[in-house]
This record gives C-alpha cells, sequence and structure tokens, in this order.
C-alpha cells in the first residue's frame, strides 16, 4: 500500500474513533429521557359487608374487565386498569355473588385518573361514591 493510501485509511479509522461518540446510539439516549409520567393509579376500594366473597368488575362501553374477588367482610383494594380511563371517564361495577344467582350493578359514576372510589356491599345493596382527598 502506497504512503498516501495508508494515511488515507488512518484518517478515516481516525475519524471513526472521533465522531462515534455522536453516532446513533448518542441520539437514542436523549429520547429516553423525554418519557411522559406514568398516569396515577386509579382504585376502588370494595367493602364487602355481604355473606357471600363477589367477583367485581369494572365495566366502560359495554366491556366488563375482571378485577378480582372481594372476600366478605373484608375490604379489598383494586386497582383500575389505566386503559379503560380517558381523562373524565363513565364507568360502572357488577357485582356477582359467588353461589348466588343475583348479580348487582352500582351504575355510573364518571371517573377521572387518580380518583380513589368507594364501593359498599351490605344486605344485598351496592352504594358508590368518590373518597375524599
Amino acid at each position: 500500500m502506497s504512503p498516501p493510501a495508508r494515511r488515507a485509511v488512518l484518517l478515516y479509522v481516525l475519524a471513526a474513533f472521533v465522531l462515534a461518540p455522536f453516532g446513533p446510539a448518542s441520539c437514542n439516549r436523549s429520547r429516553t429521557s423525554l418519557k411522559p409520567p406514568p398516569p396515577p393509579k386509579t382504585i376502588v376500594r370494595v367493602s364487602n359487608g355481604d355473606y357471600l366473597d363477589a367477583v367485581i368488575y369494572v365495566v366502560h362501553q359495554g366491556h366488563s374487565v375482571r378485577l378480582g374477588t372481594a372476600t366478605s367482610n373484608t375490604t379489598t383494594i383494586f386497582v383500575i386498569p389505566s386503559q379503560l380511563i380517558f381523562g373524565s371517564t363513565p364507568l360502572s361495577f357488577v357485582i356477582d355473588p359467588i353461589g348466588s344467582p343475583r348479580r348487582q350493578s352500582s351504575g355510573q359514576v364518571v371517573v377521572d385518573p387518580g380518583d380513589a372510589l368507594e364501593l359498599q356491599l351490605t344486605g344485598g345493596r351496592v352504594m358508590i361514591g368518590k373518597r375524599p382527598s
């Protein structure tokens, strides 16, 4: 290889080492710091004063999502999936007591991200409301 060709190869190698920190990998790092903060958790606190355990569903636009089981005579906290809440969103809850043919609904309540709801099951009645912050 001739001396001018060696100099050209050496310049290319040097340029690669000097410019490597400014390559595509460095551009990726700046994008990760721009992630939006996670949405606040929206919870429903179920106080089940009935004798039967109950399966709790949240209903949004006709689609129901199972939250879990509320054990009898206890209080259980469920997190409402964040993909169901877009700003102020009307939701309702369906209560399905295990071992009973009757299903109950809470009726609609408007929920905002980060709200804390209180769902009370007593004497076969369902009451829902927002907890004070």
